[in-house]
């Protein structure tokens, strides 16, 4: 049986080469110039009872400082959004109207 550090280590080797895949189909589509991502894939591990430390993996495809804050700026909006559906968005192409 694998002891936790290295199922941790695994884990993130694998998520290396899901990242490097996610790098390769931008490149065979030619979309370097098109695709704005970024990926952050990290596992916490306990320092103590209140702390823990991340390992992480990123990747980005963004050109600029500006991208970089319209990604945070579509996260933060997504994040705060999941918990709250908008009835608009249940209703498209219903044909229903609260109006």
């Amino acid at each position: 049986m694998m002891d936790e550090d290295n199922e941790h280590y695994e884990f993130l080797l694998e998520m290396q080469r899901v990242h490097g895949e996610m790098e390769l189909l931008i490149e065979r589509y030619n979309m370097r110039d098109k695709v704005m991502s970024v990926v952050v894939t990290g596992v916490l591990e306990p320092i103590d009872e209140d702390t823990s430390q991340m390992k992480a993996l990123f990747s980005y495809n963004l050109s600029s400082e500006e991208e970089m804050e319209e990604m945070v700026r579509f996260i933060s909006r997504t994040y705060k959004d999941q918990d709250e559906p908008d009835i608009d968005d249940l209703l498209d192409g219903l044909g229903i109207s609260l109006n």
